[in-house]
């Protein structure tokens, strides 16, 4: 007996079928030995034609299940990112910031030829005789503000340095070139901070609200700058030949490449979020320290990071930086055009199991073919 009953066959059933009851209606359900036999081969006939079509949906299944489990591993592969990722990133940038997770020093001292403060709560500055202190009280939280300057006109050359800055934990840093060479703003918030900036007379100080005046002692000074919970700007400018580092191996959380572009026309204010990447390099050491290299003025964004500055360096006109650490949510592009810079689940399994990889889709292969010959065999 075929495993399929033809569908001229299942016709020459059902006609059959329908003669038998006829009979079996009009002589009051007696029906001859031959003609019952009859039936019951029928009947035989059509629970084989029902069962050959279960088997036959049964015997599709597991093809169809394979089909859908390889697209959706492929699909994975091809299009699923991985949600963390370690990176190395070597940029020249315009402006930086970050958060600092514990407390740390951001620099140990800074040689300068000048010395900006705003946002202040309280300046102490040394008066003569020697050893007298003056006092200045902001009237409302931020509202002083400092200028610190060499005096370089007479025979003697004063000097500045603006001493150790400790970053209590969660302060929020911002480090940017000031447009002039060797000029830089540092800004700082989060917590009340106190700050010591020494200098050799002679030195200009001025005071916002009130005039310059030349301080000149006989030995080293210090002015005493407190800030509170606002932000509390630093302009710094270096000596030309002057090259600063800050502290190596600086723990940095919520890393940004950004700047505030800022366009005033006569009726309107135009402020914009833009990269500020001058050139450089990322490197994914998942993917075997892969590079991508960055152009000038492209946007990398962080959902996440977490990690270290190896290098934050001022240059004339740049800051240096080397980040080490793990991000989430990188990203390139904005509005309709940014897309994701995470590497997919197969980059990554290329990278770091390729053998792994190349074993594994091997023996999928097989057992689908394997599946594949066994279907047919039933089938025909």
């Amino acid at each position: 007996m075929p495993k399929n009953v033809p569908d001229e066959l299942r016709d020459l059933l059902r006609d059959q079928v329908q003669v038998v009851s006829k009979e079996a209606i009009d002589s009051g359900g007696q029906l001859p030995a031959d003609r019952v036999d009859t039936l019951a081969r029928l009947a035989r006939l059509i629970e084989i034609d029902r069962a050959s079509q279960q088997d036959a949906r049964r015997r599709r299944w597991p093809a169809v299940a394979a089909f859908g489990l390889t697209l959706l591993i492929t699909s994975i592969l091809l299009f699923a990112r991985v949600t963390e990722t370690e990176i190395e990133l070597e940029v020249l940038v315009s402006q930086v910031s970050f958060v600092s997770p514990s407390q740390q020093v951001l620099a140990d001292r800074l040689e300068l030829s000048s010395l900006g403060v705003s946002g202040l709560d309280e300046i102490e500055v040394p008066k003569a005789p020697e050893g007298n202190v003056q006092v200045y009280d902001a009237a409302s939280p931020g509202e002083l503000g400092l200028r610190l300057s060499v005096d370089s006109g007479g025979q003697r050359h004063g000097s500045i340095s603006l001493g150790t800055i400790v970053l209590p934990p969660e302060e929020h840093v911002w480090l940017r070139q000031s447009g002039s060479p060797s000029q830089y703003r540092l800004s700082l918030k989060g917590s009340p901070s106190e700050f010591r900036a020494d200098f050799m007379s002679p030195v200009e100080l001025g005071l916002s609200g009130g005039g310059t005046e030349r301080l000149d002692f006989a030995a080293p000074q210090f002015v005493l700058l407190k800030s509170g919970a606002d932000e509390v700007d630093f302009d710094l400018a270096f000596p030309g030949s002057s090259k600063s580092a800050f502290s190596t191996q600086l723990s940095a959380k919520d890393v940004s490449l950004f700047e505030i572009d800022e366009t005033v026309d006569l009726d309107r204010t135009v402020v914009r979020r833009v990269s500020s990447i001058q050139s450089g390099s990322l490197f994914f050491a998942s993917l075997n320290d892969q590079e991508r290299k960055l152009r000038s003025g492209e946007v990398i964004d962080f959902e996440q990071s977490r990690g270290e500055f190896r290098t934050l360096r001022l240059q004339d006109d740049h800051i240096e930086l080397k980040f080490h650490g793990r991000v989430r949510g990188m990203t390139t592009g904005g509005g309709e055009h940014r897309r994701s810079l995470m590497p997919t689940w197969l980059e990554w399994l290329q990278a770091r199991h390729s053998l792994s990889l190349l074993w594994g889709t091997a023996i999928y292969l097989f057992g689908l073919v394997t599946l594949g010959l066994r279907w047919f065999g039933r089938s025909v």
